[in-house]
């Protein structure tokens, strides 16, 4: 197809793809070259020292020949593709989806190609007609009392006694563990070992000189390990060494089939002293009077959680069945743009843990490049996701208005009301800026779960119906 363009300086072709891609090449007439060129003369002129001129009074043709032509032609195509671009996208009349790019560029005549990334298209199939039943959420009472007991840990006490420690005591240990060096690899070479001597060393995974305090709870602390019954009977001023290996399907893999060697001296052993359960617990947790108010607050937070972890799980199942049956294409930029805030992720959360992103790659033994490669397929398969839940809220026509907002933070700045000041604080975080985006986010979340629930049990409203009432409303 041939446009035209801006007073005729430019002559637009383009072509899409089957990757909803739009191949454009722009002709740029050479007039508009050379009023670009004697711009940039003009510029340059300003920082250009030539015996007999003023700066920024130099002839362009005394410029043209301290320059050359060919550099001055380079400079002025380079402050003009800008322009050009941005005309170009004004005459096509499209909506980009990712980073568009400039693939190639021939001089004289200038002509410019440039391949443009288009909005995804998603058709779903007939997903209405998908059943399955949706179990109610309910919260046990022993869920209830597991919180309640660790409230009591938290309040407990703990005291120092004279005798063998047992199950439930705190020891307190000073120390090393080293985990033997791992197994010899298949091409003969040590997974691990000292770079100098080239013999596999020994790994620290415990030291202590001041003293760590270790809960002797064989469920809780390297569970599946005879750890903890190491250290069950000792006293005070007992130093013991033992040793065992991890399960070879212990669940932190490196860890696994491996050896570890520990030296250990007690330096004390505590009772832990739990408060009782009852009203008295209930006030030290907080606002509560009795412990009944306590285990009905425990309750209505568990079944709020529970519920939020149902919502959740239904929208992935959904999605999952969309994706059985959608027909998906988007542009490869697509897929960058979904590395790139995958990348921007993965760098907040290593200097989070306190490295510098260099010293992490050095670390890794991996360039940046390598890293992005190493996002690629779970990138592609989290943008499939995205475009199919979209496509979804867009054919159920949901939407979230202004009430359903206010409503929901309403709900949300309950927690607070003993606080007024604070209350009044949270609330004008989720009126503006982020905080609102993520309520509206929240809410459209909490519509698609509901109206999945309507599309599996059969009782989802007729599209048709729903907009013929919003159009009505809207009259």
């Amino acid at each position: 197809m041939l446009l035209r363009g801006n007073a005729v300086t430019l002559t637009i072709h383009k072509e899409e793809d089957n990757q909803r891609q739009l191949n454009v090449t722009v002709e740029v007439a050479e007039e508009r070259v050379q009023k670009a060129m004697r711009q940039t003369a003009r510029k340059l002129a300003r920082n250009i020292n030539i015996p007999g001129f003023r700066k920024g009074k130099i002839p362009y043709n005394v410029l043209l020949s301290r320059i050359g032509e060919e550099s001055l032609r380079i400079e002025a195509v380079e402050d003009e593709i800008p322009a050009i671009f941005d005309e170009v996208l004004k005459e096509l009349d499209v909506e980009l989806y990712g980073r568009p790019s400039l693939d190639d560029m021939e001089m004289e005549p200038l002509v410019l190609k440039f391949t443009l990334p288009l909005t995804p298209t998603v058709k779903l199939g007939d997903y209405r007609s998908l059943r399955k039943e949706v179990e109610p959420v309910t919260v046990t009472d022993e869920a209830v009392e597991e919180v309640l007991e660790d409230i009591r840990v938290k309040h407990q006490e703990l005291q120092e006694v004279d005798r063998p420690s047992q199950i439930g005591d705190v020891v307190t240990i000073s120390g090393k563990g080293e985990l033997a060096p791992k197994a010899t690899g298949e091409d003969g070479d040590e997974t691990e070992g000292d770079a100098e001597t080239a013999e596999p060393q020994p790994e620290t995974f415990f030291e202590s000189e001041d003293g760590a305090e270790i809960l002797l709870d064989p469920e809780k602390v390297l569970a599946g390990t005879p750890f903890v019954e190491n250290l069950v009977g000792l006293t005070a001023g007992d130093e013991k060494s033992f040793s065992f290996t991890f399960p070879e399907d212990y669940e932190e893999e490196d860890l696994a089939g491996r050896e570890v060697t520990f030296n250990i001296t007690v330096l004390n052993v505590k009772e832990r002293i739990l408060p009782e359960l009852n009203d008295d617990l209930a006030k030290l947790e907080g606002e509560y009077e009795t412990l009944d108010e306590l285990r009905e607050a425990i309750r209505n937070e568990l079944h709020k959680q529970a519920e939020q972890q149902a919502k959740d799980q239904l929208i992935e199942s959904m999605v999952d069945d969309l994706l059985e049956q959608a027909e998906i294409i988007y542009p490869p930029a697509a897929v960058e743009m979904e590395i790139d805030e995958m990348m921007e992720e993965f760098q907040n959360q290593v200097r989070r843990g306190g490295w510098e992103w260099e010293d992490f790659l050095k670390i890794q033994g991996k360039t940046e490049e390598q890293v992005r490669e190493d996002f690629r397929e779970s990138a592609e398969k989290r943008l499939k996701r995205r475009l199919v839940l979209r496509q979804f809220v867009l054919e159920e026509k949901l939407t979230v208005d202004q009430e359903d907002v206010d409503n929901a933070i309403e709900e949300r700045v309950k927690a607070f009301a003993a606080h007024e000041e604070l209350q009044n604080s949270m609330r004008q975080y989720y009126q503006a800026g982020y905080g609102f985006e993520m309520v509206s986010s929240e809410v459209l979340m909490d519509k698609t779960a509901e109206r999945i629930k309507a599309i599996l049990s059969g009782n989802a409203p007729d599209l048709s119906e729903t907009a013929e009432t919003e159009n009505t409303e809207e009259e």
